[in-house]
């Protein structure tokens, strides 16, 4: 007979914040949120963090002992963290390239202006591939770039690339059927990417359901996994059909605007970071950045975690902290403006 009750627990959790933040900058559901500052410790210069649209943006900013946000703050970094809100059906129409020339670009002229330098720029999964392709269509506007599980190569996405084939999905049609795609399609695809982990995630629950420490860390990320958005349709279609299937990153065809993303025009000091268990981008399709960036101070870490164990594992934490925070000890004045 179990002491307390799952059921009980997963229905009474609620997530708080752990870095105090403000709002430094608003348009229409998107925040930029400027952590504030530890007196103790000297500013140093900005770094930006950049999740993907379809997650919310405190996976960096999860709980205590693994917060992206608190450890660069304790080290005296300006930090801001772009939050994407949750789009509506007047963002429908929104095209990938409009959120680089738009909304990103702002962002980037905003945290400038307000550090009175050039931001590093880190990027997770989706994310990090929008700071790659923003960074070699602007590269005078960033001064280094992190990514973290970030693909590139999606012919290299495993089963993704087999599921977003045009052989089985046409993206536009989809999205003229549902405008947004539902946080639900993309979660559930997820799922299904390993049906027999989830299972056994869940028999892991029931079996430890009574130790606190384990249901807090478990209870915590699977608020956030739950805690999907809507993914704006005009984005989602030209991303699964640039990227996904016709793979213009990678293969340097990528054209935003009038400005085409070539990873060769990255200039800026880089680092990439690979999680070698990451089922939704594999090894293979995020290390082709290293190679491909036009950088001469370019830095490649492998970690032995998976796609969401990289950044939340209490095991693996303390290191992915300490190799961003070595290679940011190293590049935090290159980006005076």
């Amino acid at each position: 007979m179990y002491s307390s009750s799952l059921v009980s627990k997963m229905a009474s959790y609620k997530r708080e914040p752990v870095t105090e933040m403000y709002p430094l900058y608003k348009e229409n559901k998107l925040t930029v949120w400027k952590c504030l500052k530890n007196d103790k410790v000297a500013q140093r210069g900005p770094v930006l963090l950049i999740p993907a649209l379809i997650n919310r943006h405190y996976i960096v900013d999860l709980d205590d002992k693994t917060s992206i946000c608190k450890e660069l703050v304790n080290q005296g970094y300006s930090v801001y963290l772009v939050d994407w809100g949750v789009s509506t059906d007047e963002d429908r129409w929104q095209t990938f390239s409009e959120l680089f020339l738009g909304p990103l670009r702002r962002i980037i002229k905003k945290v400038t202006k307000d550090a009175n330098q050039k931001p590093i720029v880190f990027g997770y999964c989706m994310g990090g591939t929008m700071a790659c392709i923003y960074t070699a269509c602007f590269p005078d506007e960033i001064a280094g770039l992190i990514t973290l599980a970030a693909p590139i190569d999606f012919s290299k996405a495993g089963i993704l690339s087999l599921w977003t084939d045009e052989k089985y999905l046409d993206p536009y049609q989809l999205v003229d059927a549902l405008g947004n795609v539902p946080p639900e399609l993309v979660q559930n695809g997820f799922v299904l990417l390993k049906p027999v982990g989830w299972m056994k995630k869940w028999q892991n629950v029931w079996e430890k359901q009574d130790d606190d420490k384990f249901m807090e860390l478990f209870l915590t990320l699977e608020y956030w996994v739950n805690d999907n958005i809507p993914f704006p349709g005009g984005i989602w279609q030209e991303y699964i059909k640039w990227l996904y299937q016709e793979n213009r990153l990678y293969k340097d065809i990528l054209v935003i605007g009038q400005h085409k993303a070539s990873l060769s025009a990255i200039k800026c000091p880089l680092l990439t970071i690979v999680a070698d268990a990451d089922h939704i981008v594999p090894s293979d399709a995020a290390e082709p950045l290293h190679h491909l960036a036009g950088s001469e101070d370019k830095t490649l870490k492998h970690f032995n975690g998976g796609h969401v164990g990289v950044i939340v594992s209490l095991k693996l934490f303390p290191q992915l902290i300490a190799t961003i925070g070595e290679w940011l000890e190293k590049h935090q004045n290159v980006s005076t403006v």
